[in-house]
């Protein structure tokens, strides 16, 4: 298809949007691996929805067509054989082959037919029986609400029913896996659209709504089920890997008559009461409005049906799919949720950060504590059904335990030894290639893939856990009056209580984190055994304690885990406001998982901002002279600090509204803050700006910036906004917008380098060194401080009407003008007199107050 001149949009586009969507639109036609930027501001998101859905739009079209000429033209040769063909035998031949390349030809062309038919349907059904069936199943919900609160309490009950739940089955098949494999859809091309977060998702789903496609295109919004779950019982647990337990636990309906009468007798079920509800109301409902996450949970909720069920089942018809990161990248996340990458479009947004997600999806880190508490569980487990278990279940759990037991050497421990007990011998982190790993601490004659397969079938984690929620209470580990050891008094020790007391099982798992559990843990460490060798690094650091130490498995080549992701895609776009250094991504993702090079394709355009509305400046030196270096060695010195004070005094009184000041770290923006308070600069500053740090905690963030706008917003005299300080890389420097007056002034204090001591840190430089390029592993120590750099930067301006300034202060910013935002560049300037730096803020302020 040739790529159009015009876009569908929901007004008059930016020349730089249309230069967008036209890249865009030529790039998935081609067939090609995009790395598209576009500074935050400039409608990224409008652009990638006009751009690929118009190509989406026109290939369905065009593929029609295409299909129903074809068909026409072989019924016209077979017409014209009959009439002109005297040889009767070569007739009847040509005339086979050509009804055969018909029936291919119109078995696609009817599953084009039965899809826009089915689309039709739901269409109908969601406008005209909504309302009739919507009633129906609101009058029925309170009778499946009671059922659902009645079969919590007879549960306990059915002592027999709970035992054949814990034990492990006779045959270990994959069918034992109730997940349904959903049909692959064949009829149509999908676009799936990939982001961090579910709230980014949300936010699309807003642009989605105001776009010219609102009414044209079936878009499923794909989550977990700790999202979509409307089973109040089940949603309680919280934690998700409790979640996709119980929900495929109530899903199993094999009982007996005898069984099923019990039930009946007792108004209880084994079944979810929300399945199957009306799921085809449901994802008439889905498919025929543009719905975010909260609207389809509150859907399900109102119909009594599951939402989650309901979303899997409407992947086979959606035309955009959005997932977040884990669901496409991860494979087994991916394979789980009936995702077909084939022949499909990928768009990942916010990709800046991608090779950094993969790695830390495919990395594992377990602790001694972790370890012990998992040999704790299963051997109690093995210790009560050890004699109904065969032959096969008793070999693999025996090598589950040798295992285990094999992990805690690497600490110098053993199974009898406590998470308090203190660790001897070596204190150094070490690094092993996985070879080494298995070979030390002897677990190399181990089959890991049939160990790893075995826990997967037989659901041993389910069975395990709710083999101590039920049966802890009543197993009483030995004890000796004399001296406790081993298990006894490692359960002593965990739970805290008496040692003339009983300790349970239940009790240890109450003083567990409760947010996982320890063989989950495990088994995520074992399986990033499987990679190759060359791939990853095994890291051991020992702790204080044994049940401080930790080992963690460290993945070195997230294009590993992304070849299948470019083989199998027809297309693949990169998308994001500061995607530099491009290199990384041809480098590091695409060349290395085998792409070739001329199918790569760059695209990076200009802000929409115009550059008098905004002032940049690399400060490098404070009002007394002192020099900028916030280098590690540095950031004690009291001098720096109190010229660090004397600039923030200044621009806080010729900068209006707020401004937010980025620190390498949190323990940094302590001790400057700490620092600043002491010496009476808070206080000065207090006189102009009301003061606020950001939080450590996740669920205080909000808070703080609801307090921070609405003191920029309604200031109380004689302040004039609000001071933010915020840590690079942390909560704030990404993914948030601070516009308009919650930004007039982004500085960026220091240069974030990691810690270049690092053994994690080394040993990537290391790898990038020997196997993408010579200087790979600097670039990527000097990458990793100017991407989080650059990410403070794109907090401010976030629209064409915008104006904002941006200070980075510390010499060495005069060195890396070139790893900055190229719309920062155009206007960037290196100071060397504090006098010049302030006088033009305070000249640029006053022109925009003039203009308003």
């Amino acid at each position: 298809m040739e790529t159009p001149d015009v876009f569908p949009f929901p007004f008059s586009p930016y020349n730089i949007q249309k230069e967008f969507m036209k890249e865009l639109y030529k790039c998935i036609e081609n067939g090609n691996l995009g790395i598209f930027e576009s500074p935050t501001g400039t409608g990224k998101s409008l652009s990638i929805i006009c751009g690929a859905l118009k190509w989406l739009v026109d290939h369905e079209k065009l593929q029609k067509e295409e299909l129903t000429s074809k068909i026409a033209e072989l019924d016209n040769k077979i017409k014209s054989l009959e009439t002109t063909s005297n040889d009767w035998f070569s007739c009847q031949t040509e005339q086979m082959e050509f009804n055969l390349q018909k029936r291919t030809l119109q078995t696609k062309l009817d599953a084009i037919l039965k899809y826009e038919k089915r689309m039709q349907q739901y269409k109908e059904r969601s406008k005209k029986n909504h309302v009739k069936e919507k009633k129906a199943y609101i009058k029925s919900k309170s009778n499946t609400t009671n059922i659902q609160e009645s079969d919590n309490a007879s549960v306990d009950s059915q002592n027999d029913e709970i035992e054949k739940e814990l034990l492990l089955g006779d045959e270990l098949t994959d069918s034992e896996n109730s997940e349904e494999e959903e049909e692959q859809q064949t009829h149509n091309t999908t676009i799936f659209f990939c982001s961090r977060t579910h709230s980014q998702l949300s936010q699309f789903v807003r642009e989605l709504k105001r776009s010219p496609y609102s009414q044209d295109v079936a878009v499923v919004t794909l989550a977990s089920r700790h999202n979509y779950c409307v089973n109040k019982s089940v949603k309680q647990l919280k934690n998700n890997n409790l979640i996709n337990e119980r929900c495929l636990q109530l899903q199993k309906k094999k009982v007996t008559r005898k069984e099923e009468k019990t039930i009946k007798r007792s108004k209880t079920t084994k079944s979810c009461p929300f399945l199957p509800g009306n799921q085809e109301l449901l994802q008439a409902e889905l498919l025929s409005n543009i719905r975010d996450i909260e609207e389809v949970t509150q859907k399900g909720e109102e119909l009594s049906t599951c939402a989650y069920y309901a979303v899997r089942k409407s992947i086979q018809d959606g035309q955009l799919i959005l997932v977040p990161y884990n669901s496409i990248l991860h494979k087994n996340t991916r394979i789980s949720s009936g995702i077909n990458l084939k022949g499909n479009i990928l768009i990942i947004d916010e990709a800046h950060n991608l090779l950094e997600a993969i790695e830390r999806m495919y990395s594992a880190s377990i602790t001694g504590r972790n370890i012990l508490h998992a040999y704790n569980q299963l051997s109690q487990y093995q210790k009560r059904y050890q004699a109904l278990f065969n032959a096969k279940n008793v070999l693999h759990l025996n090598q589950l335990s040798f295992c285990l037991k094999k992990f805690l050497i690497i600490f110098g421990a053993t199974t009898k030894s406590l998470p308090t007990d203190n660790i001897s011998g070596e204190t150094l982190p070490k690094l092993y290639t996985i070879e080494e790993f298995e070979r030390t601490i002897e677990i190399d004659t181990l089959n890991i893939f049939n160990l790893i397969s075995f826990v997967k079938k037989s659901k041993l984690i389910h069975k395990l856990r709710g083999f101590i929620e039920h049966y802890g209470g009543d197993i009483k580990i030995h004890e000796n009056k004399k001296n406790k050891t081993g298990i006894t008094q490692f359960l002593t020790a965990i739970s805290n209580v008496s040692k003339e007391e009983n300790i349970t099982s239940t009790e240890t798992m109450q003083n567990e984190d409760e947010t996982n559990s320890p063989l989950i843990l495990i088994m995520n460490f074992l399986e990033c055994l499987e990679n190759k060798c060359a791939d990853g690094r095994i890291i051991v650091i020992p702790g204080s304690t044994v049940g401080q130490g930790i080992v963690k498995f460290l993945l070195l080549n997230p294009a590993a885990h992304f070849h299948d992701v470019v083989t199998e895609t027809r297309a693949v776009i990169l998308a994001g406001g500061t995607m530099e250094p491009v290199s990384e991504f041809t480098e590091q993702l695409f060349l290395a998982a085998g792409v070739k090079p001329e199918r790569i394709l760059t695209f990076s355009c200009d802000h929409v901002i115009p550059p008098e509305n905004i002032i940049s400046n690399i400060l490098t030196c404070g009002p007394t002279g002192v020099e900028f270096e916030f280098n590690f060695t540095n950031r004690q010195n009291t001098k720096l600090l109190d010229e660090l004070g004397r600039i923030l005094i200044n621009f806080c009184n010729v900068v209006p509204a707020g401004i937010v000041v980025f620190l390498p770290s949190y323990d940094y923006e302590n001790t400057v803050y700490e620092y600043l308070n002491k010496s009476g600069v808070i206080a000065k500053i207090c006189l102009k700006k009301h003061i606020f740090r950001e939080p450590r905690s996740t669920s205080q963030v909000n808070n703080v910036l609801e307090q921070y706008a609405c003191c920029i917003k309604s200031p109380k005299s004689p302040q004039n906004g609000s001071l933010l300080f915020s840590v690079i890389g942390g909560k704030l420097s990404e993914g948030l917008n601070f516009s308009d007056d919650l930004g007039r002034c982004i500085i960026v204090v220091g240069m974030p380098y990691p810690n270049i001591k690092s053994i994690e840190l080394q040993e990537k430089m290391k790898y990038l060194k020997e196997n993408v390029a010579p200087d790979a592993g600097q670039n990527f120590y000097e990458n990793s401080c100017m991407k989080a750099v650059n990410q403070c930067i794109g907090r401010a301006v976030r629209h064409i009407n915008d104006y904002s300034s941006v200070i980075l202060v510390d010499k060495r910013y005069r060195y890396k003008m070139k790893m900055l935002p190229r719309w920062i560049q155009r206007t960037l300037s290196v100071s060397n007199s504090f006098g010049n730096t302030i006088g033009a803020i305070a000249k640029f302020f006053a022109a925009k107050r003039k203009n308003t």
